[in-house]
């Protein structure tokens, strides 16, 4: 008997997370809001409304404009620069996820643009998921969806995805200590420290390794807990900007809105915060 052991295969599954950020029926909610991005892919499935004309989403990258109409499906990539025009009148759920290949590298971070896809049935089964008690059944049947959904548009597994994850690995002791302790506070020299290296040194090399300089992968990471974090129930945004470490309020509230395109208040607004 002879045994082929898929070794790139299972080495990508070592890797690999799926987190689901962000789950919630949005039964009423106005937004308008010009240069928006967020550091999580995100699915919008529009189960109804009375005025659609209304309501689009503008992918900023080549000026196309997607009418958000029932029955549609919606993909807007991580990072991806996007207008959102939402009218109070329409209905839809909203799901959130990372897929990373690595901690901080989401398989669509590189993604050229937004999706519309019309499937009537898979709008109204989400519209009832979320209706269900049984939450660990939901969980899996929403993880299946989003997974199938990503086999159509994820980018195929090509020598560069291959070669970046193998080159990231050099960089596992600072990209942990930045998923696990990373901060406002967090420095480019302070990683340097770490691994050994003069600062000049370090950072080339994270930024061949990655396609990343340090200091906006720190800044990325810091995004990702402070979009976490705002989304808890009863989270305020003096406590998250304490939490990670920013000098005051008014400095995370800049930084958030640089990054997103919306003040951390809007953000939890618009995301259902509470």
């Amino acid at each position: 008997m002879t045994v082929y052991r898929k070794e790139t295969l299972l080495r990508h599954h070592a890797f690999s997370r799926l987190r689901l950020v962000h789950a919630a029926f949005v039964d009423s909610y106005e937004c308008h809001i010009a240069g928006n991005r967020m550091p999580v892919n995100r699915l919008l499935f529009v189960c109804g409304d009375d005025r659609c004309e209304e309501s689009s989403i503008r992918d900023v990258s080549d000026g196309t404009l997607l009418p958000m109409k029932a029955g549609h499906l919606y993909f807007i990539p991580c990072n991806h620069l996007v207008d959102l025009n939402i009218a109070p009148e329409l209905h839809f759920v909203s799901l959130q996820f990372n897929l990373d290949l690595f901690y901080g590298f989401d398989v669509f971070e590189s993604h050229p643009r937004c999706k519309m896809l019309e499937n009537p049935d898979l709008v109204a089964e989400l519209r009832l998921l979320l209706e269900r008690d049984t939450e660990l059944g939901t969980l899996y049947r929403i993880n299946e969806i989003i997974f199938h959904l990503c086999v159509l548009w994820a980018p195929t597994d090509g020598p560069d995805i291959q070669e970046r994850l193998v080159r990231s690995l050099k960089h596992k002791k600072a990209t942990e200590f930045i998923r696990t302790s990373g901060s406002a506070a967090t420095t480019v020299e302070m990683l340097a420290d770490m691994t050994g290296m003069r600062r000049d040194v370090f950072s080339r090399k994270f930024t061949r390794d990655m396609g990343i300089t340090p200091k906006d992968f720190i800044s990325d990471s810091v995004v990702r807990k402070a979009s976490e974090m705002l989304l808890a129930p009863g989270a305020s945004v003096k406590g998250v900007a304490q939490t990670l470490n920013f000098s005051s309020e008014y400095y995370f509230s800049h930084f958030f809105k640089r990054h997103t395109g919306m003040s951390p208040s809007a953000f939890r607004k618009h995301n259902g915060g509470k």
